[in-house]
């Protein structure tokens, strides 16, 4: 018994002193499949979950169709792809004097960050590619490693990236280029355009929620955005600079909202809906008998359906759609659409807003076989 007091007392010490020895850096808003964290120091894994905490000496790591996304200490959000792999080595926030440094490293895969309180306040804050280190001078970028090279798109303010011969490639806000490919060579392509590895998809949403694929790259660019239907649903973003605006102020217009992002973290359960408020028109004229739905399974991060419904001249439209929580956006497809006894298609966009009691946002359809008949509009919907 003499003996066993001291060895408890080292374990107890140990125990504290881990503890002790490592910072929240965030924690976890949504995780879709298979999203493991590996302390660097003890090498120990656990599978996060939503609601669990991530640290400054993890190593997350997404699957195959697996995805993560991140709250961090200073309101900053990180959106994780499938196959990534990113090394959390600093993140340390001061809420009381709200100053604070980060550094992440992302070593496989890729990322989407829209920085918080630390780069407002002028704090440290780069991220480690296997090309070269980035300094953030801006708000939300997003970064793919595809076969040696690195995609690099900033939405919203600056980056400046070191290469590894010290040479500095700025994107961005007052640059001429916002998107750019670095060879595994160290050559830099700059675009005026989003690479295609950055156009959103959402391939398919099984009816097992545990089954949900996430965010795919689309082999070529896409001329217009378009849904493809038949039981699967693709949504395609397009790439050119009006859709980047959409893309960086309209989807995300919410995003700063840290307590929004914790809203959609705590809430529990399914709730249904219904539009509210709307204001729809049709290329046949007056636009009767509108309903729109949509059911939003919090605890999964799923939209499993939805509906809407109107009549003009031409008949009947309907679409169904499905989609994930994406921050506090939903990344929504159209899964089926129809005119009448025409076949259409389609796509919605929409965000929450209000502390998650309102989701607002616009759709257009179009018949597939004669897009000059179309309807479209702006929504509103509450529980």
């Amino acid at each position: 018994m003499k003996h066993l007091i001291p060895v408890l007392s080292t374990l107890l010490c140990v125990s504290f002193y881990s503890q002790a020895s490592t910072t929240v850096a965030g924690k976890t808003i949504l995780a879709r499949g298979a999203v493991l964290a590996t302390d660097a120091e003890s090498a120990q894994q656990r599978t996060l979950k939503r609601r669990d905490t991530v640290y400054d000496v993890d190593k997350i790591t997404t699957g195959e169709k697996s995805k993560a996304q991140f709250s961090m200490s200073d309101g900053g959000l990180i959106a994780l792809k499938e196959n990534s792999e990113l090394n959390i080595a600093n993140y340390e926030f001061n809420p009381t004097t709200q100053q604070g440094s980060a550094s992440i490293e992302l070593i496989k895969g890729g990322l989407r960050s829209i920085s918080g309180v630390i780069k407002k306040n002028g704090g440290a804050y780069s991220v480690k590619t296997p090309v070269g280190s980035i300094g953030i001078r801006g708000t939300h970028f997003e970064l793919q490693l595809v076969d040696g090279d690195m995609y690099v798109a900033v939405w919203d303010g600056a980056i400046d990236l070191t290469l590894e011969d010290q040479s500095i490639v700025s994107l961005g806000s007052n640059e001429p280029f916002s998107f750019a490919q670095v060879t595994s060579l160290g050559r830099v392509i700059k675009t005026t355009q989003a690479p295609a590895v950055f156009t959103q998809t959402i391939a398919s949403i099984s009816d097992d929620t545990n089954t949900i694929s996430g965010d795919t790259s689309a082999e070529q660019p896409t001329e217009q955005q378009s849904i493809v239907q038949n039981n699967t649903s693709e949504k395609t973003i397009d790439a050119d600079i009006s859709v980047t605006d959409v893309y960086a102020q309209q989807q995300f217009q919410a995003v700063n909202d840290a307590t929004l992002i914790d809203q959609i973290a705590q809430r529990q359960g399914v709730f249904n809906y219904q539009a509210t408020s709307f204001d729809v028109s049709s290329s046949l004229g007056e636009v009767s008998d509108f309903s729109m739905s949509m059911s939003v399974d919090f605890d999964n991060g799923t939209v499993p359906d939805g509906e809407i419904s109107f009549n003009d001249a031409g008949g009947n439209w309907y679409a169904a759609y499905s989609g994930l929580i994406d921050l506090t956006k939903l990344d929504l497809a159209v899964t089926f659409a129809s005119h009448n006894n025409n076949k259409a298609t389609g796509q919605i966009d929409a965000v929450f807003l209000n502390d998650i009691d309102t989701i607002t946002g616009d759709f257009s359809l179009s018949e597939i076989n004669n897009p000059a008949v179309n309807a479209g509009g702006d929504f509103r919907l509450e529980p």
